[in-house]
């Protein structure tokens, strides 16, 4: 059975710019601000949606690039819930299931939808998956016209031997442009992992459920995740310290 009590030295982790840990959005309405930056441009509809892919699923940005449209709609054109995301697009190799659920996300990627439509981006013969091409990118390039991204191949030593990834330096990049437009300083695409795991946390979600959503195999993994709240810590403390007395030779 996972615990569900989160070790002491949560407490004292502290983020620092440059210590590879991406920046945690503290706010909604930094969330706001950040989708705002995102929504400007020709291409601002797929960059909200992508963004929304970020901290409403906490996917990589790696795993959002190879989505395909099938993944997250179903033949008939409804937009899913609940979807797998394959194994060959994660880091570990091994499939988890992520969520659609936030009616902003599903607006967010319902309307980047209507545009590929508009705009005739590789399309379904029969009007399936909501009249997209079921095996092409959820997420296109668009250079005159509308491509697939690139991807680099990333090497790196495991215990097992050397594992290949697939990187969108692109998005990366992209997203990194758009929360440090956002004032969202040391943010990367991973801050929406971070930040979903964090939100989660203080909303009083159990360890064990914010480790199912990220599908972390260790829980140190996603305490790792969690940014510790100093206010937070600091109504507990107060709270739980509230019925202690001092002496009253000490009191001034």
């Amino acid at each position: 059975m996972v615990s569900k009590s989160r070790p002491v030295k949560r407490l004292s982790d502290v983020y620092s710019p440059g210590e590879g840990k991406a920046q945690v959005i503290e706010r909604p309405s930094q969330l706001t601000d950040v989708l705002w930056r995102a929504s400007r441009g020709e291409l601002g509809r797929r960059n909200v949606a992508i963004t929304w892919m970020l901290f409403g699923s906490g996917m990589r940005i790696n795993e959002v690039a190879q989505l395909k449209v099938k993944d997250v709609y179903r033949p008939g054109g409804e937009m899913k819930k609940t979807f797998v995301i394959p194994a060959t697009y994660t880091k570990t190799n091994k499939s988890r299931v992520a969520y659609i659920v936030a009616p902003q996300h599903r607006q967010a990627i319902a309307s980047w939808t209507a545009q590929r439509v508009a705009e005739r981006a590789m399309l379904s013969d029969d009007g399936a998956y909501g009249g997209l091409n079921g095996e092409s990118p959820l997420f296109l390039s668009k250079k005159g016209t509308w491509r697939k991204f690139a991807f680099n191949t990333k090497r790196y030593k495991t215990s097992e031997g050397i594992k290949e990834i697939l990187v969108c330096s692109s998005l990366e990049n992209m997203m990194r442009d758009i929360l440090k437009g956002s004032g969202i300083q040391g943010g990367s695409s991973h801050s929406g992992r971070r930040t979903l795991a964090t939100w989660l946390d203080r909303k009083g979600c159990d360890l064990e459920l914010i480790r199912y959503i990220l599908n972390h195999e260790d829980p140190e993994m996603t305490i790792e995740y969690i940014d510790p709240s100093l206010k937070r810590i600091e109504e507990a403390c107060k709270a739980l310290m509230s019925g202690v007395k001092m002496p009253e030779a000490l009191k001034s």
